[in-house]
């Protein structure tokens, strides 16, 4: 194994004489500084409401499983089926987006006037407006 020595490696760099030629810098010193108990103190309180809102979070989560182990069935009992005259079951129609008397009366009776039948169909919901999903029961 051989070693190579140059005359004057030991020396450190010199500025150079003309501007525009780099030179070596030393790094800069990695030494911390402490923060200031102000900021160390708002680092803290920022830590503690994080904690906080993870076991509030944590705990609601818990809670919520909890009572939907219990149980989540519907708090209403079933309705019982409706019955028209003569004991016959009466058929449910469900409202849709944007049903009118007049289109369920149409659905209803497909030819014809249904004057009378929507004449019927709103005196027997008191002629309140219809809202979707709500069930409305044929005779």
């Amino acid at each position: 194994m051989a070693a190579i020595a140059y005359p004057g490696a030991e020396r450190r760099p010199q500025a150079p004489s003309r501007p525009g030629h780099l030179t070596l810098v030393p790094p800069p010193s990695r030494v911390r500084r402490r923060p200031s108990r102000a900021t160390a103190y708002r680092r803290r309180r920022v830590v503690v409401l994080i904690a906080l809102f993870f076991a509030v979070f944590f705990l609601v989560l818990a809670a919520r499983a909890a009572l939907g182990a219990l149980g989540g069935g519907p708090l209403a009992a079933p309705e019982a089926p409706a019955v028209g005259a003569g004991g016959v079951p009466a058929a449910v129609y469900v409202v849709q987006s944007g049903d009118t008397y007049w289109t369920i009366a149409r659905h209803l009776q497909p030819t014809g006037d249904v004057r009378g039948l929507v004449d019927r169909l709103s005196s027997e919901h008191r002629g309140a407006p219809l809202q979707p999903g709500e069930q409305l029961v044929l005779k």
